[in-house]
């Protein structure tokens, strides 16, 4: 199939999706002192991060199919990424850096994307200071593996399945399998520990994403196309709300319902095109200011309803409040810092960026 470059709506309102699960998840105790059928509902939000990872490896497959020059397109391709994510995350954890020389060090630590504590259970392996970090240790790995990759130009998608399936086959061929790959923990230090941890096959899934949408034509009508997404959307619904066997972010619930939510939206969307609704699209554009803001918003409005207010339904104003700082907080630091300040940085580093599709 000839392969066309174009912006993808369906990633953007599969971001915001993911975003507002996430949000959810955090939010849903407070909501759910008023309202409990809210922790039923959102008890499973964490499955957006399962969803952000896929994304992230499809983005790769896609951004990166004509890019074959070598080193130049590994650096260029790092330096983006590096200057997408690192400064925003860093302004954002200073924010809760705290007043000691302890947090400030839990602060320094997690801007080096290594686990903040290796005895605790996988896939996180402790928190960072800004507790939604332990996810970007993860993209941060996968990111250098893809530098890495595309230094090998054609072979590039190739490197990276070898990395990844190796790394995270090999311990369990030396030390069996016991349990899901995602909650084993070999007792591995630094980066070792995350890219050996299963999480890091569900990169591998967007790229096999990328593979089969942009080069088989998967439906052969528009009906056949709606009804697998729709299919795949009420699948997805089912594993949200709890009634899956095994929940757990990387586990097989979670990864497939993510997977096949994924695969048939994006490969209807390029045989065919799509509109998804607005709010969904608006928020997957700032939904990385949204993951690091929401955590400020929560805690700022727990503060604030605790000092100030002890009524009846504390628990919704106090979701009601953290929701409205979390938009207020979310689209200032978009602005500001995740577009502003990100541009800036990567114009000085790179003079004259490539043209690619805005994912």
């Amino acid at each position: 199939m000839h392969f066309e470059q174009k912006k993808l709506h369906s990633i953007q309102s599969m971001r915001g999706l993911a975003a507002m699960l996430v949000v959810m998840f955090h939010f849903r105790t407070d909501l759910a002192s008023d309202i409990p059928l809210a922790n039923w509902i959102f008890a499973q939000g964490a499955i957006g991060v399962d969803l952000f990872f896929i994304i992230s490896g499809f983005v790769f497959y896609y951004i990166s199919l004509t890019e074959n020059g070598g080193i130049k397109s590994s650096a260029v391709f790092f330096t983006k990424r590096i200057c997408r994510i690192v400064p925003p995350y860093v302004i954002a954890t200073i924010f809760i850096a705290g007043n000691s020389w302890d947090k400030w060090y839990s602060a320094l630590h997690a801007f080096t994307f290594l686990p903040a504590d290796i005895m605790q259970p996988a896939p996180f392996f402790g928190y960072p200071r800004l507790f939604v970090g332990w996810s970007l240790n993860y993209e941060f790995v996968f990111y250098s593996i893809c530098a890495l990759a595309l230094i090998f130009r054609n072979y590039k998608n190739l490197v990276i399945t070898l990395i990844i399936a190796c790394s995270v086959s090999l311990p369990v061929a030396t030390h069996g399998y016991r349990t899901s790959l995602t909650s084993m923990n070999y007792g591995y230090y630094g980066y070792l520990a995350l890219i050996t941890n299963g999480m890091m096959l569900e990169f591998l899934a967007g790229l096999f994403i990328g593979y089969i949408a942009i080069n088989f034509r998967l439906y052969h009508s528009k009906i056949v196309g709606r009804a697998a997404v729709s299919l795949t959307a009420l699948y997805f619904t089912y594993i949200t709300l709890g009634f899956g066997s095994l929940p757990g972010n990387g586990s097989y619930d979670f990864f497939a319902a993510s997977f096949f939510l994924i695969l048939t939206t994006i490969s209807y969307e390029y045989q065919y095109g799509i509109r998804p609704p607005k709010i969904l699209t608006s928020i997957g554009t700032v939904s990385f200011s949204v993951y690091l803001m929401h955590p400020h918003g929560l805690s700022i409005a727990r503060k604030i309803i605790a000092q100030h207010y002890h009524g009846l339904y504390s628990g919704l104003i106090a979701f009601l409040l953290a929701l409205t700082l979390t938009v207020l907080f979310s689209i200032i630091f978009y602005k500001l810092f995740e577009t502003n300040l990100c541009n800036l940085i990567r114009n000085r580093l790179i003079p004259k960026p490539d043209k690619q599709a805005v994912l």
